[in-house]
């Protein structure tokens, strides 16, 4: 029997020192973001439903129609990774710029896109106070939503040239404002009687309160990296990137986000069908879901850093990636039993109503099922866009999503009528068709030399 490579131990532990260097910052800043969300779902949950569910609709019209620039400023990650594998600094750097300049101007359509979103909301049977607190919700996050994308810019370009720290710490200090401004525009005066202060005449303004919270600590959000992009700047100049290159790699990979997200936008959007209680406890599940997906989207971002510096200096990617999806896989199962153990203690963090807390635990439980399929879903996507390869990823994401797990969501929730539960079930078939689908052709197209973008 032949003996295996003496190095292969070695080059895979070394693989993995790098990734996990390079990731674990992204995750952790990636988590703190998503805590944003999750601090505004635990005060407005003990404020009241409504408001919970108005500002959860809201959140979800406004990221979901802001995907799309959020798709483009990911998308500079194979532009300036490979560059920067190439011995190009120059041309990520003109890449940074151009895209930055696109994310911008897509913004204000995109905003006016969610607030007509809002005008289906009544039609789809959301009740009149929900649908006011998420118009006031999306039009104060609006100007935090702009400073997101134009962060991602910053961040993708950071990542890139493997500088995580800014946005980890941008990130924290961040979630640490929203909490502070969100307790005291939310809850007025009581938040100041919780800490033993006097009132001072605070009203409660609810969603909209946390809405200008949110934007607020975007800017400190984007303070601090920003700090930071000016000492990465090459002194050696490069010829101006296009935008068509931008947007010929970012649009496919907003349409594959939005694809994604918008399946569970309208998911949110068909809870509301459900009422105030069908609405919270999917909101809650899907924060606790979306934080444990943020640590597998760090894994995902840094591993296509390390796919995209491999395509650029002319080396072999699949070692890289396949990693990348192991690491990603591992992390999930450790949500995958959180949420499987303990739902009802994590759904009691975000509230104390106790139907909430019944169907929000049924919801984790199936969360819990779906977290390794996620994981790998998430992390292949990225070695596929350390590659250049973003067309396909948004195909998969449409046929997967929307061609199966929504046609099951509708049958298992509507049909069958297992409500929100059965909008789940159907979400999560989609999860494991698109996890199949994104490893195998990331197997297919690694096997070979993989040219750059």
């Amino acid at each position: 029997m032949a003996n295996p490579r003496p190095d292969s131990l070695e080059n895979l532990s070394h693989e993995l020192r790098e990734l996990v260097t390079l990731a674990w910052p992204i995750s952790v800043a990636h988590l703190a973001l998503i805590g944003m969300g999750l601090v505004d779902t635990a005060i407005l949950g003990r404020v009241s439903a409504t408001e919970l569910a108005g500002a959860s609709i809201g959140r979800s019209i406004g990221f979901g129609a802001i995907t799309i620039a959020m798709g483009v400023a990911t998308g500079l990650e194979p532009l300036a990774a490979q560059a920067v594998g190439a011995g190009e600094p120059g041309k990520a750097w003109e890449g940074f710029k151009t895209t930055t300049r696109a994310v911008v101007v897509l913004w204000g359509p995109l905003m006016l896109v969610a607030y007509a979103l809002t005008c289906a909301l009544a039609p789809l049977g959301t009740d009149a106070a929900i649908v006011a607190r998420a118009r006031d919700y999306l039009l104060t996050q609006a100007p935090g939503l702009a400073l997101v994308v134009v962060f991602l810019t910053g961040k993708t370009y950071l990542q890139a040239n493997s500088i995580t720290r800014p946005a980890l710490v941008a990130a924290i200090v961040a979630n640490a404002t929203n909490f502070v401004i969100c307790s005291l525009l939310v809850r007025g005066d009581d938040a100041l009687r919780a800490i033993g202060l006097p009132p001072v005449g605070l009203p409660q303004l609810g969603a909209l309160g946390a809405g200008v919270a949110f934007s607020l600590a975007e800017v400190v959000l984007c303070l601090i990296l920003f700090a930071a992009v000016p000492r990465v700047r090459p002194r050696t100049p490069s010829s101006p990137v296009p935008l068509s290159s931008v947007l010929r790699i970012g649009v496919p990979v907003g349409l594959q986000m939005f694809a994604e997200y918008g399946v569970f936008t309208f998911a949110t959007l068909l809870a509301g069908r459900f009422g105030a209680v069908g609405v919270a406890s999917h909101q809650i599940a899907l924060g606790l879901a979306s934080f444990t997906y943020m640590g597998a989207l760090g894994v995902g971002g840094a591993t296509a850093v390390r796919v995209g510096h491999a395509v650029g200096g002319g080396g072999s990617a699949r070692h890289r990636g396949f990693v990348g999806i192991a690491v990603g896989a591992a992390f999930m199962s450790l949500g995958a039993a959180a949420f499987a153990l303990a739902p009802r203690l994590l759904v009691r963090l975000f509230t104390d109503e106790p139907d909430v807390v019944a169907l929000g635990a049924s919801l984790l439980t199936i969360a819990a099922l779906f977290q390794l399929f996620d994981g790998v879903q998430t992390v292949a996507g990225g070695a596929l866009r350390g590659a250049g390869d973003v067309r396909f990823s948004f195909v998969a994401n449409v046929a997967a999503h929307w061609g199966v797990g929504l046609p099951l969501a509708l049958f298992f929730g509507f049909v069958l009528g297992h409500g929100v539960k059965g909008i789940w079930w159907g979400l999560t078939a989609g999860l494991v068709v698109v996890a199949a689908v994104l490893a195998a052709r990331f197997a297919r197209i690694s096997a070979r030399a993989i040219s750059r973008v």
